[in-house]
């Protein structure tokens, strides 16, 4: 039975894809192949589910460093490893530099191999749980009203009711009202963790928590 993962795979030996394949099949992964970088950009789609990419390094046309320096500008955020074949070691060292996750030589071990792509699908799941995560804190945020928002602003920086009022020009009762909605609407059950949900959405550019 297929998990809810994919795999990914560049490489322009047929052989070592069709092997790529049938082992990450073995073990209920999907994998999807390419003959060229240029096909994988070409056809990207983001899966919606974890995913990782095994990526040549030495490959004709669009070798697998150039593939990688290319992932950006196509949105594609996933995991890269790279598979290298013996004395491309320094290419594989810069590939890390540039963000891919790992690098394996050829002939690899199988399990040395799945172990490498579990790690990479394990570490995709968590970047789109985190990104899930924030677009739901961006949701409730964009449910605010605009006082409500400077409410917000003004308590994740520490600063008390009475603060508030004189800042904003309200009555202690009103800045109160508004801290209840926005504990309310956040989800927030601490100040602590609307001070994280605040940071989150710092990350997406909405929000400052400090003062500048």
């Amino acid at each position: 039975m297929h998990t809810d993962a994919i795999v990914f795979v560049v490489d322009d030996d047929a052989a070592l894809r069709d092997s790529l394949t049938w082992l990450l099949e073995s073990v209920g992964l999907r994998a999807s192949t390419h003959a060229t970088a240029q096909e994988f950009l070409g056809n990207w789609h983001d899966p919606d589910c974890a995913a990782c990419l095994l990526l040549d390094v030495r490959m004709p046309g669009m070798g697998g460093l150039q593939a990688q320096s290319r992932l950006p500008e196509h949105g594609i955020e996933i995991p890269v490893i790279i598979i290298t074949g013996h004395g491309d070691v320094p290419m594989a060292v810069a590939a890390m530099k540039a963000g891919a996750v790992d690098f394996i030589e050829k002939p690899f071990n199988d399990q040395l191999l799945l172990d490498c792509v579990q790690a990479a699908l394990a570490r995709d799941r968590q970047r789109r749980a985190a990104l899930a995560r924030r677009e739901t804190v961006h949701a409730r945020y964009t449910s605010l009203t605009p006082r409500e928002r400077e409410v917000m602003r003004e308590v994740v920086r520490g600063h008390a009711n009475k603060d508030i009022a004189e800042t904003l020009n309200v009555s202690r009762k009103t800045v109160e009202v508004h801290r209840a909605k926005v504990m309310d609407k956040m989800q927030a059950e601490s100040l602590s963790q609307l001070i994280q949900m605040a940071m989150s959405l710092g990350e997406l550019g909405e929000f400052e928590v400090s003062e500048s």
